[in-house]
């Protein structure tokens, strides 16, 4: 019912883009449920529904949503869409390569989105662990107590994965321990394209970023960005 109630959605939203659609719903990729959180950097209204074009990990997109009040600058949740190509708005005279049709894009995270995503970045209890450090690599209490000298740089750091969500924001998130670091500052997080169980001993390799926000709280003050993972 709900993957029917998002076509007739879509169907009214063509529809009042007057008739200028040069393909029809049949030829829509696959209906997704999937979360995003964008940043609105464009917006064209039109009666009934907005354009908006956004930003999300660096990818600049176009989405279509029933209207609402947002502003260049703010954030837009969503994870209903379909997605059309080669779509023709005679009403703005603008043509899409891509265009995603959402049904529930909003100005914050759904309960069950909120949980979702904290279940990536939240760290675990600090475990009993004792890992050899690599020759060539940093611990995580290293990488904690050095992390301004080492923001920007692509380093190795050797752990158990304790936590491992899923394509959580386009991204698999990766957390490890390795017996390491303080009170507070044990649990290191990683992403990755790479997939991962918990209980590997694994390799990483990547980039060191700082006080990255992510938007709906989700602030990381050492992140391990876009890994390669070599498992032992």
């Amino acid at each position: 019912m709900k993957a029917l109630s998002l076509i007739l959605i879509l169907f009214m939203i063509i529809i009042g883009c007057a008739s200028e659609e040069k393909r029809d719903l049949n030829e829509m990729e696959a209906y997704k449920n999937e979360p995003h959180i964008a940043k609105v950097i464009d917006k064209i209204p039109v009666k009934g529904y907005t354009y908006l074009q956004v930003s999300e990990n660096k990818k600049e997109f176009w989405i279509a949503v029933p209207t609402m009040e947002i502003e260049i600058g703010e954030t837009v949740y969503f994870s209903r869409f379909m997605i059309m190509e080669d779509f023709k708005s005679s009403n703005i005279d603008k043509s899409f390569d891509e265009i995603l049709f959402v049904e529930d894009a909003r100005k914050s995270p759904t309960p069950d989105e909120m949980k979702n995503m904290h279940s990536g970045v939240i760290p675990s209890e600090k475990q009993e662990i004792k890992i050899t450090p690599l020759t060539d690599g940093k611990t995580i209490q290293q990488i904690y107590s050095d992390k301004s000298s080492l923001n920007g740089e692509v380093i190795k750091v050797k752990g158990k994965v304790v936590k491992f969500n899923k394509q959580i924001m386009k991204r698999n998130w990766i957390h490890i321990q390795d017996g390491t670091g303080s009170e507070n500052e044990f649990d290191l997080a990683i992403t990755s394209d790479d997939e991962v169980i918990v209980g590997d001993i694994i390799i990483a390799e990547g980039k060191v970023a700082l006080d990255k926000d992510f938007g709906a709280g989700y602030f990381f003050p050492v992140l391990i960005e876009d890994a390669k993972i070599e498992k032992e």
